[in-house]
């Protein structure tokens, strides 16, 4: 059953232009004030993007993701959808602490 014009990108398998999603997208992000909910949303609704690619296009519409690396959105992303609000909460929490150090090596010297 097709959907109207307006909601063909809702369908599976339909992929518009980058320049289609990409305005989805900040329509998304500027809808939502919460950014749980607006990432959550454009997760749901672009699941045919890769998640870095979610991950830089939500970055240029929520102010908030500007101290996050790329790297960082898509662990939110993937947190969303494995682990709900509160695997989304955990990861911002450790993906916002100021002094990430990298995983210890017990047999190396620092």
């Amino acid at each position: 059953m097709p959907g109207s014009a307006d909601t063909d990108w809702l369908i599976p398998g339909h992929h518009g232009s980058p320049a289609e999603a990409l305005l989805r997208i900040g329509a998304i992000c500027q809808s939502h004030t919460d950014l749980y909910s607006a990432l959550l949303t454009v997760l749901a609704t672009h699941q045919g993007l890769q998640r870095d690619i979610l991950a830089a296009a939500t970055r240029q519409f929520r102010p908030e993701l500007a101290d996050l690396t790329r790297d960082d959105v898509s662990a939110l992303l993937v947190s969303i959808w494995v682990g709900g609000r509160e695997g989304f909460n955990a990861t911002l929490r450790a993906r916002r602490k100021g002094d990430r150090k990298g995983a210890a090596l017990g047999w190396v010297k620092e």
